[in-house]
């Protein structure tokens, strides 16, 4: 499921500001990209987010702003500018230059000024990204449940339609075996005329077709699914992958019944349970 969620605190060593986004993705995918003095702390941040969240492609983008109290006083290299001020002065008096050498052209050539830029302490450092990343993370989750709730309520409006579907299904095939018995008594009587034929061998043909035919397991089954897969959405953990198995087992029984039955009214009926097993599914993939 997509979401997005950002965070900002301040801390001792600057200003952290945090940014979650995810989309939908069978697996769970962390791209995590931190600022120079945090980046130690990745596996910190993967460790804490996998233990929160198990599918999706999730971008993680960790920004420090550095205030001056993070800072040391900048440093002046006077080696470098002595030898800069030399040079240049003896530049000058060769080529015969105008014009007054400033302090100010001094200071930004190479290796004359560098900051000091204390390293942070990490472990001091990680409680407050931690925060930033669990504020974060709680608005990314709130967009994401929001999103699981309108696909749950399209699920189950799909599911009542499987179920009817089923029920006619079933209804369908109580007169499968009364219509298949008048058609081949038809076609015997077409055949044979008036000659006798053998009540015996045409009934354990009938019974054989209804034996053959018989799908009231395969349906049970089917809506026993449909159940545990209502039950699986009500659950609070995260429930992608037994919604998946589940459909896998509905789309068997709803092949086997279609293999079972060649009425007209069932294998159409079989066909509309198949194109919304497979709406669902996709939906599915979505789900954490």
């Amino acid at each position: 499921m997509t979401g997005f969620g950002r965070a900002e605190l301040q801390s001792p060593i600057g200003r952290i500001g945090v940014e979650l986004s995810g989309v939908n993705s069978r697996f769970l995918e962390l791209g995590i990209r931190l600022p120079r003095p945090l980046a130690a702390l990745e596996p910190n941040v993967r460790e804490y987010l996998t233990a929160a969240i198990s599918r999706g492609k999730i971008s993680v983008y960790v920004n420090l702003s550095e205030t001056e109290d993070t800072w040391n006083d900048t440093l002046i290299n006077k080696a470098a500018l002595k030898a800069y001020l030399r040079q240049l002065k003896e530049i000058k008096s060769e080529l015969k230059l105008a014009g007054e050498i400033e302090l100010s052209d001094l200071l930004q050539l190479p290796e004359v000024t560098r900051a000091e830029r204390p390293e942070p302490d990490l472990k001091s450092a990680w409680p407050h990204l931690q925060k930033a990343l669990d504020k974060a993370l709680k608005a990314m989750l709130a967009m994401r449940l929001r999103e699981g709730r309108a696909l749950a309520a399209d699920m189950k409006r799909r599911l009542k339609k499987m179920s009817e579907l089923v029920g006619e299904i079933e209804q369908a095939s109580k007169g499968s075996v009364a219509t298949y018995r008048a058609k081949l008594a038809a076609r015997i009587q077409e055949l044979l005329g008036s000659v006798n034929h053998d009540s015996v061998r045409l009934e354990e043909e009938i019974a054989y077709f209804a034996e053959r035919t018989d799908i009231a397991e395969e349906c049970t089954r089917f809506k026993s699914h449909v159940q545990q897969f209502l039950q699986a959405l009500k659950q609070p953990e995260a429930a992608g992958r037994r919604l998946n198995f589940i459909l896998q087992e509905m789309n068997r029984e709803a092949n086997t019944i279609g293999a079972k039955v060649a009425d007209f009214e069932i294998a159409a009926a079989v066909i509309s349970l198949k194109e919304e097993i497979e709406k669902i599914r996709e939906q599915v993939q979505n789900v954490e």
